[in-house]
């Protein structure tokens, strides 16, 4: 058993004294997730939590990793349930040292500093708190390992489980996204340049840049590092259109509706279906050939995508859990050998167009099947020109 001690204010918000009361306090995220843990829906009746999206998670961990100054100012929202943390007030010994100012900011009637105090049973592996808000944030912020940052705690205070249900559905509910005209107006006056790059890194869309293309064109994660061909690419090798990684982006959000509104899942999906891609045809990646070229791009990504459709349908694969992901893909294209990239076509000019993508998608379902029943490889390939000795 181990004693827990914070130190805080305790903050009953409205003048009716049933108002459930609130403590706040500063705690480190490698600490607390030791003792507070997440009741999610799917594993019980009580549960108020969705499930943890570990592409949410990871965009976390990417937003305080893109830049130093990046920081996570807003509260993260627990729950004690009752019976299970005692607060002691300090107020006379506070005020007994702190004479000169007026240290509960006009909020005397309604507010006291004091300590919390709780038991952790490991042994039971019974947690202390609840997470009622902000699971992504303290899981993201604690799998950065270069520091143990601290965040700022809202817990409320012998909160039922039906109080945890009611701030959990209101604070789902009232959020409303920035619009990108409000974004515009707020920086208008300030360093416009050096606020729209640190957007931007932090995965902020901002202006005609888009934070999705910018961290598939950067980061170390994505396939496409410094592969893309735009002006925002400066000293790689302009390779691949940026057409065809948004036309991709496109075709995975139509595929995947719920993606839509969350780049962040966005960006890790289509980063880890072409990790794998990249892994199984590392011989001919990267390369000015025709396995590069935007037809080829997007039909294998339509290709791709398709089956990922079905199996996340029969939940055979958890398309947000990126190592899942990269080894159902990897099983996928295992099925297409390089030598279909290689050979030479029929179609002398690869024009991205509707009917050359369906028949490469076309040639690729009959080289699966090809290859699945151990047949040559070509076998009633419409593309490849095979001359047979």
């Amino acid at each position: 058993m181990e004693n827990k001690t914070y130190f805080g204010c305790l903050v009953r918000q409205r003048l009716e004294q049933e108002t459930i009361s609130f403590f706040v306090f500063y705690a480190r995220v490698k600490d607390i997730i030791k003792w507070a843990g997440v009741r999610r829906a799917e594993d019980s009746k009580e549960g108020t939590q969705r499930v943890l999206t570990p592409t949410r998670k990871k965009a976390i961990t990417r937003f305080v990793k893109s830049d130093l100054k990046n920081t996570i100012p807003n509260n993260i929202l627990l729950a004690f349930e009752p019976g299970k943390a005692k607060f002691t007030s300090l107020e006379d010994k506070l005020s007994q040292s702190i004479t000169e100012i007026e240290i509960h900011n006009d909020c005397k009637d309604i507010m006291q500093w004091g300590i919390i105090e709780f038991s952790l049973d490991k042994a039971n592996e019974e947690y202390c708190a609840y997470v009622v808000d902000g699971q992504h944030r303290l899981y993201g912020l604690s799998d950065y390992d270069a520091e143990d940052l601290p965040i700022l705690v809202v817990s409320l205070v012998n909160a039922t489980i039906d109080e945890q249900a009611f701030q959990f559905i209101v604070i789902n509910n009232k959020a409303v996204k920035v619009s990108t005209n409000n974004v515009k107006g707020i920086i208008a006056n300030l360093n416009e340049e050096e606020l729209e790059a640190r957007l931007l890194k932090a995965g902020v869309k901002y202006g005609n840049t888009s934070p999705t293309l910018r961290d598939i064109n950067d980061l170390d994660t994505s396939p496409f590092q410094n592969l893309l061909d735009w002006p925002y690419n400066k000293q790689g090798t302009k390779l691949v259109p940026v057409t065809a990684i948004e036309q991709s982006l496109k075709y995975l959000k139509t595929t995947f509706t719920f993606l839509e509104e969350d780049d962040d899942s966005l960006f890790e999906i289509f980063c880890a279906v072409w990790r794998a891609i990249k892994e199984n045809y590392s011989q001919i990646w990267g390369e000015d050939n025709k396995f590069m070229k935007k037809v080829n791009i997007n039909s294998l990504n339509e290709f791709i995508f398709d089956r990922l459709k079905f199996a996340w349908e029969l939940s055979i694969v958890d398309i947000f859990d990126s190592e899942k992901l990269e080894k159902q893909v990897l099983s996928i294209v295992g099925l297409l050998p390089k030598e279909f990239w290689e050979a030479e076509w029929s179609i002398r000019q690869l024009q991205d167009s509707a009917a050359v993508r369906k028949q490469i998608k076309d040639d690729l379902l009959n080289l699966a099947e090809n290859c699945k029943l151990r047949r040559t490889w070509y076998k009633d390939l419409k593309l490849p020109i095979i001359i047979e000795e």
